[in-house]
């Protein structure tokens, strides 16, 4: 499906959103070639990763449809490359029409026990409802590492560093989320995507990728202790986590 432009709810804002954009842009800015080689490298893996496991997706979508009411796939609109919204894609973890409980920040929270999940949502929340997100590699909306793609409505949220998060584009997987996002605040979860997108480069993409699968399944302080350096300054934003920090 075509993207769609830059917010088009405050279509009056998109010039004033595009030039702070721009320069937020050039004060933190990716290695563009690094990051053309990169999507070329990842799109291949996403192409092989997804025919390999079409059994597999089939399987899980069936388990979707027969455990709970509704679609197989839930499909929300998120912040792409430059502000572009697109079309993301994955499993439906929730029961249809339940409600998002955002904290203060505008994180959303599910507990463990939450009961707005399907039967099998809590196991596909080990990672396995982010694989359609292949298809969405596939088409150049995302790649496999990078930022997580964000709700359109917190671009405005965004202070000018935060916005830059938003220079390169967004992954299925990220530093942030290795380094145990669930415990961390959306400020903390920014900064460590503009210093992702700052710093990339292909080791550090496979050490994120290679820390990906022991994250989903518990190991959650491993990224922390692998990526110590980026947590410099952190703490510093635990207390402005809420709406005044973006």
């Amino acid at each position: 499906m075509r993207k769609t432009a830059l917010l088009p709810s405050n279509m009056m804002c998109m010039a004033t959103a595009g030039s702070q954009l721009r320069l937020a842009n050039e004060q933190v800015a990716p290695a563009k070639r690094y990051w053309r080689l990169k999507y070329a490298a990842e799109w291949l893996i996403a192409l092989l990763g997804t025919v390999a496991i079409l059994p597999l997706l089939a399987v899980l979508a069936l388990l979707v449809r027969i455990t709970s009411k509704g679609p197989a796939l839930y499909v929300s609109e998120r912040l792409g490359k430059d502000g572009r919204v697109f079309r993301l894609y994955k499993f439906r973890t929730m029961k249809v029409g339940a409600e998002q409980v955002l904290a203060a920040d505008g994180k959303v929270i599910a507990e463990k026990d939450d009961p707005r999940f399907t039967p099998i949502g809590r196991f596909l929340r080990l990672g396995f409802d982010e694989l359609p997100q292949l298809l969405n590699v596939l088409k150049g909306d995302m790649c496999l590492i990078g930022p997580r793609p964000d709700v359109p409505w917190e671009f405005e949220r965004y202070t000018p560093r935060q916005r830059s998060r938003l220079a390169a584009l967004p992954g299925v997987t990220g530093l942030a989320q290795v380094m145990d996002a669930r415990e961390l605040n959306n400020a903390q979860i920014y900064e460590l995507d503009v210093r992702y997108v700052a710093a990339s480069n292909a080791w550090m993409d496979l050490l994120v990728l290679a820390l990906t699968l022991p994250y989903s399944f518990g190991a959650t302080k491993i990224g922390r202790r692998v990526f110590q350096k980026f947590m410099t300054g952190l703490d510093q934003l635990a207390d402005h986590g809420d709406a005044s920090a973006h």
